[in-house]
């Protein structure tokens, strides 16, 4: 495992910061979720609309775009007669899904923690 660069080299700008570029990368509102779909199977953008019902087609466009261009997903146009686009996780993504399956973990033990706690 490499050493870990101490947190001050960060100080002046942020963006630098590896894990925050990471996050940045599968930040928004629906693109954990989607993220999630795609770890499981293959999607065409129809299925996608139909499995997040309260988020806007623009919105869902543009992170989907997002995704991407940064690596994460394949975006794949078919050849039918009704042409559709088949989203599914690049390598890339796929070697993301066990990092967002440990996020998943620890925010579920945290929030059973906070419960605890609160109770």
């Amino acid at each position: 495992m490499q050493d870990i660069e101490p947190a001050a080299n960060y100080a002046m700008n942020a963006s630098n910061c590896p894990v925050a570029s990471a996050v940045q990368t599968f930040s928004g509102k629906w693109k954990p979720i989607m993220l999630h779909m795609l770890a499981e199977r293959e999607m065409h953008f129809a299925q996608i609309i139909r499995a997040l019902p309260k988020a806007s087609k623009k919105v869902l466009t543009d992170q989907l775009r997002e995704l991407e261009a940064e690596g994460i997903i394949l975006r794949t146009p078919t050849n039918e007669r009704r042409p559709r686009v088949i989203y599914s996780l690049s390598e890339l993504g796929k070697s993301l899904a066990p990092i967002l399956l440990e996020l998943y973990y620890w925010e579920k033990s945290r929030r059973i923690e906070h419960r605890n706690h609160a109770a």
